[in-house]
């Protein structure tokens, strides 16, 4: 009798090896965890790229762009679709604001500006069914909906990892196909130029974002080195101090110690008072030069031992 596949194998005989589609499925699975987590959390603090600089008006630099960029592209944006597109202008006033105020956000938080003008562009390019003439107006990214947008791509590009820019572009570039799918009879069609200009937007904010790392880390090794050379440098001096402090402070404890050691047998008719007294100076110093070697060993470098010359070991008596 045949074993049924869904019963469970007996104890101690070998697993089963997983069918490969169950790995693919699995890394599949992780893979869109990762983007749906990098698109969803910024890879850096809320604050301008220049943040870190030394004069004033670099630090304000980025804020100064971001007020330029909106300045421009509220008004031209607004007059586009209301004078071109004959939109109203209460529902031009909306698109333009979720088009273009989010602008202000690039210096800091680009990744929550493009969550907001990535849907608000494809809403004004549905609304933009009813309005744009099919054989006059362009269609699905009107041109400061288009600039506007690659502006955001850039700022995403030079912030956030290249696996959240080319999600950033991907979406892009799906949504683009989508709308020109579904608006076929729009001749002045701007679907393909957004995804393309959007790859070298894109590829030119990950250089640019790339070459910033590889300077930052270049500095930091070398501030690394710089500490490692000064390190360097203290335990050399440490070492220096503890030798010499050996050659003359050990030396002359080594001196008192024999001195007191040998007063009984140089001095006749020594009291035993004052023998006692010999010994118990003897042993101070021997105590003494004891603690001297502790403090020698740590004033060396890591792993040395205390040097004992000049004072001779058991083996040098002749």
């Amino acid at each position: 009798m045949t074993a049924s596949p869904l019963q469970t194998p007996p104890p101690g005989a070998p697993p089963r090896p997983q069918p490969a589609a169950d790995g693919l499925v699995s890394a599949a699975r992780r893979n869109l965890r990762e983007i749906a987590h990098g698109l969803s959390h910024p890879s850096h603090p809320p604050v301008p790229p220049l943040a870190n600089a030394s004069r004033r008006w670099r630090r304000l630099l980025p804020y100064a762009a971001v007020l330029v960029l909106t300045a421009i592209f509220v008004p031209v944006t607004l007059n586009v679709l209301t004078n071109e597109y004959g939109m109203a202008e209460g529902l031009a006033g909306l698109l333009t604001v979720a088009q273009t105020a989010p602008l202000l956000m690039l210096a800091h938080r680009p990744l929550q500006a493009w969550w907001i003008v990535f849907p608000a562009d494809i809403v004004g390019a549905l609304v933009l069914l009813r309005y744009a003439d099919p054989q006059m107006s362009i269609w699905p990214w009107p041109p400061p909906t288009l600039i506007c947008y690659l502006f955001v791509m850039l700022a995403v590009a030079l912030r956030e990892t290249r696996r959240t820019a080319i999600s950033v572009w991907a979406l892009t570039s799906v949504a683009s196909l989508v709308l020109h799918l579904g608006g076929t009879d729009r001749s002045n069609g701007t679907a393909g130029l957004l995804p393309a200009f959007g790859a070298v937007f894109m590829v030119i904010g990950a250089v640019v974002r790339e070459r910033g790392d590889a300077q930052r880390r270049l500095a930091e090794q070398e501030t690394i080195s710089e500490a490692e050379r000064a390190q360097r440098t203290l335990l050399e001096e440490r070492t220096r101090i503890a030798r010499e402090l050996h050659d003359v402070v050990a030396h002359h404890m080594s001196v008192i110690t024999v001195q007191a050691d040998s007063a009984p047998y140089r001095i006749s008719d020594l009291p035993e008072q004052a023998r006692e007294e010999f010994a118990a100076i003897a042993a101070s110093a021997r105590e003494s030069l004891t603690e001297m070697r502790r403090l020698l060993t740590v004033l060396r470098s890591d792993g040395a031992e205390g040097e004992r010359a000049p004072q001779p070991g058991l083996d040098r008596v002749p």
